[in-house]
């Protein structure tokens, strides 16, 4: 391989004893040997932290940063930008501490990147591909297949700010785990972004920051396991989280709008459409809460004729007419957690069982 430069994995880590070895070990059995891990623990109470000090002890490439406080999934920015400070790679991976990388997930990521030409690598601002889910309730693996591949040149951000078609929707295209970022790119935006604090997250704001700012690579393979937790933010923490996703969309556009226009991006259909898969997502939420009236009126706000997702935009029209159905008639929640499950059942496919340190019999 003629281009092997340093990647330098950022993860993140608080009480998450059972899952951080499997965590460690999946970058271990990295085919591609030039790699740096910083994992930063957020003043864990549990065994996470001495467990990464033996590992660090046995490979000098592991590096363990301990905060004194806990900064919470409200600063999750503060904890990946004091991982970046540290960093000497020209990339920068992203890993969770609870979830694991397939055994060539970075020799797949930079010999895509060995088969562009310095410019284009230069153009590149992140690459990522997909991922399979870890349901840890049931220990069943489920491959989660892209759904905007009808949209390569929001996939690829090409030309410059297509991408944004789909964020200012509020669709997070890019799982965190499959991302390689291009540092020089990232320290231009000023680092991980997380806006508004209350969104728990810097993945979906740092990816719509950098769009504007290069070209993206995606890879269409598995490049890591997502463990899925019922008690995880986003399934716990749902509606709170989609509003910060609309509220990011709004405020990022309004703050961009003049650069958007001279992207060439049609202002008219983003806004027509701004955020309405977070108001999908939300008002999805509100219903199987038994919230009716409130969802009811966050569907009157969302335009039905938007161009919605995929290569399949009447599946985004689908889902509006059944949320409208289901808030017009107040249909028993229950119902829609067997359509749920249903979709899940017809979309993703199954990939075998979980069982620990499973992904070093896995040729992906």
């Amino acid at each position: 391989m003629g281009y092997e430069p340093l990647v330098s994995i950022i993860t993140l880590a608080y009480n998450i004893e059972p899952y951080i070895a499997e965590c460690i070990e999946s970058v271990l059995c990295q085919t591609y040997p030039n790699w740096e891990m910083i994992i930063v623990d957020d003043a864990s109470t549990d065994g996470t932290p001495l467990i990464v000090e033996k590992y660090a002890k046995r490979d000098r490439r592991i590096k363990l940063i301990r905060n004194v406080q806990n900064n919470g999934p409200l600063y999750l920015d503060v904890n990946c930008n004091t991982a970046l400070k540290e960093a000497q790679g020209d990339w920068i991976a992203c890993l969770d501490g609870d979830d694991v990388f397939t055994k060539r997930s970075l020799e797949h990521r930079i010999k895509a990147l060995g088969e562009l030409s310095p410019q284009e690598r230069e153009d590149i601002a992140l690459v990522y591909g997909n991922c399979v889910y870890i349901w840890m309730d049931s220990g069943a693996l489920e491959f989660f297949p892209n759904s905007c591949e009808g949209f390569r040149d929001s996939l690829y951000n090409d030309p410059l700010g297509s991408a944004l078609k789909l964020f200012l929707q509020g669709v997070n295209f890019i799982p965190f785990g499959s991302v390689m970022i291009n540092k020089e790119k990232l320290l231009r935006i000023g680092g991980f972004v997380q806006r508004p604090r209350e969104i728990m997250a810097d993945d979906f704001p740092t990816w719509t920051y950098l769009s504007l700012w290069g070209k993206f690579l995606f890879l269409d393979r598995v490049l890591y396991f997502w463990r899925r937790h019922r008690s995880s933010t986003t399934m716990t923490r749902g509606q709170d989280v989609a509003k910060s996703f609309i509220k990011f969309c709004e405020m990022f556009y309004h703050e961009n709008r003049g650069l958007i226009a001279k992207l060439g991006l049609d202002c008219f259909q983003i806004e027509r459409c701004l955020a309405i898969n977070a108001k999908g997502e939300l008002a999805k939420m509100l219903i199987l809460q038994g919230e009716y009236d409130e969802a009811k009126a966050l569907i009157e706000t969302i335009n039905p004729d938007c161009y919605g997702l995929g290569s399949t935009p009447f599946l985004y029209k689908a889902r509006y007419n059944a949320l409208k159905l289901f808030t017009t008639f107040r249909l028993p929640p229950k119902l829609l957690n067997i359509l749920i499950c249903f979709k899940r059942k017809v979309y993703n496919k199954s990939m075998g069982k979980y069982y620990p340190f499973f992904f070093k019999d896995m040729d992906l």
